[in-house]
């Protein structure tokens, strides 16, 4: 949710971020995916999205709920437009996260900042919401990107009123599950001004956004924010709730389209196995359909996954496959066997014990072509992540390995096994 006039901080420090190397990171756990690890930043606002959404996998779907929407004139509220939302999300089976958020014309306050004279308001539409989708919303965060340019009053402001907000939460829902934030890569002093402030209790989640130049760089974020999280003993859960990648406009972090099915599998892949609890890819949909360049400047026109007309972009079939096969699978990081194998070649193997799939997805960090043979004791399935498409493969088949993830599956026991080989 980066505005074009506002981004000039964020290039900064995004170019900070740029470096020649692209060594692979280290993988310290085994972990569980969730059954319902993907999501998408606004999506569902029409009936029309569901068959896609369904399609391609998603489950969460988040949703700001403006107080400016929903109480334009002080004590009346218009619940109308979200009571739709969801409904329809629900008919559907989705899950929701409302992002509680932003000031209202009536308070005075200047945009993005609650005063404390008005934070007492700003609690009164938090009861009222929940009250209203107790049982319905999945998951409640309070704010978004509060460290940049969605807060426009101090950081001790902020805490106060974060840490008000997770207690008037919990105390009308106490059921409720609550995530602290949506912060901007990894701020150290603004966390730990959270902690000292209380606001980090009440919390069963905080969220982090790990925009970078790409997917490498986006997990080092990742990977600073949890381990600042485990610094401060945090024992909640890390959820990311947003993560994209423009394929146009003027944001340093901006992908070709041909470069954009790696971004998204390499970024869901390496939170997975990162242990996050879910990946919200921002966003559905771009504005324009194909061929249609609605501002070339803007990059907030460019990160959708599919188009207005709600066909894909290259991109989606990615997020296709990894919805498809890597929700409920374990990451064995010991697996699979490796012979030989250059240490710039990384690979990721998950196995579903429910459907009996097996999942491997292996690339080249390094930019060179290298042959690698898998051995599985069965023919297996590479799926073609910008298109779809699937090959079948026999047993011990020899596979070009580059910089772009070669995505695989197949059925049965057998532990999988790579090896150096020549074509």
């Amino acid at each position: 949710m980066i505005r074009l006039k506002e981004t000039f901080l964020v290039l900064l420090i995004l170019l900070f971020s740029i470096s020649c190397s692209s060594n692979p990171a280290k993988y310290s756990i085994s972990a569980e995916i969730p059954d319902d690890f993907l999501g998408f930043v606004h999506a569902g606002d029409s009936i029309d999205d569901y068959q896609l959404l369904n399609e391609l996998g998603s489950v969460w779907l988040l949703q700001t709920f403006y107080w400016s929407r929903i109480e334009r004139t002080q004590g009346e509220f218009n619940f109308s437009w979200y009571d739709n939302f969801i409904n329809t999300a629900k008919e559907n089976n989705k899950k929701v996260i409302a992002v509680m958020a932003y000031s209202t014309s009536w308070t005075g306050d200047k945009d993005r900042h609650i005063s404390k004279d008005n934070i007492s308001h700003f609690l009164n539409f938090l009861e009222t919401t929940v009250n209203r989708y107790k049982g319905l919303v999945d998951a409640w965060q309070i704010w978004n990107e509060p460290n940049h340019v969605f807060w426009k009053g101090t950081d001790k402001e902020f805490f106060e009123l974060s840490k008000l907000s997770a207690q008037r939460i919990r105390e009308t829902d106490p059921d409720a599950y609550i995530i602290g934030g949506g912060i901007l890569r990894t701020p150290k002093c603004f966390i730990k001004g959270m902690q000292k402030a209380g606001a980090l209790e009440n919390l069963d989640a905080i969220s982090i956004h790990p925009y970078a130049l790409n997917p490498f760089w986006s997990m080092r974020h990742y990977e600073s924010f949890i381990n600042l999280m485990a610094d401060i003993n945090f024992t909640g859960e890390v959820w990311i709730t947003e993560i994209g990648f423009p394929t146009g406009g003027l944001y340093p972090t901006r992908v070709s389209m041909q470069n954009l099915p790696s971004y998204v599998v390499k970024t869901i892949v390496g939170s997975a196995v990162r242990g996050a609890r879910t990946l919200s890819w921002y966003q559905f949909s771009d504005s324009y359909n194909e061929g249609g360049y609605p501002d070339k400047n803007n990059s907030e026109d460019y990160f959708g996954l599919t188009y207005s007309n709600r066909t894909k972009k290259n991109g989606a079939w990615a997020y296709e496959l990894c919805a498809r096969y890597l929700p409920g699978s374990q990451y064995l990081k010991e697996l699979p066997i490796r012979e030989k194998i250059p240490s710039g070649i990384v690979s990721f193997y998950f196995v579903n014990s429910k459907t009996g799939n097996n999942t491997l997805i292996i690339w080249n960090d390094i930019n060179a072509r290298r042959n690698i043979k898998l051995t599985v004791e069965t023919n297996f399935t590479i799926h073609n992540i910008a298109t779809g498409e699937n090959s079948i493969l026999q047993d011990g088949a020899v596979i070009e390995i580059s910089s772009t993830p070669v995505f695989i599956t197949w059925e049965g026991q057998a532990a999988p096994r790579i090896s150096r080989a020549r074509k």
